[in-house]
């Protein structure tokens, strides 16, 4: 059985209140086990000891759309730009 783990030192939230930062916090964990799960892409090993991506903009307020749009760039650096 192969496992994938993903570990984020640091999520910087703006523009959330800390209870709505924790929500979007979830649900980006819960998104990233649920893209895993679904996923058929293999994941190669990584070169970098860490990797900083690129702030992502979300239109909605929502702390669930926030946490799923940063799953998906999260996940997108890691598969290759596959979902």
């Amino acid at each position: 059985m192969t496992s994938l783990e993903i570990a984020i030192d640091e999520l910087i939230v703006r523009g959330l209140s800390p209870s709505e930062a924790r929500v979007a916090a979830k649900a980006i964990e819960e998104r990233l086990s649920a893209l895993a799960e679904q996923s058929t892409v293999t994941i190669g090993e990584r070169a970098e000891a860490s990797r900083r991506l690129t702030p992502v903009d979300v239109p909605s307020r929502s702390p669930a759309a926030v946490g799923e749009a940063v799953a998906g760039a999260v996940w997108g650096a890691i598969a290759g730009g596959r979902a």
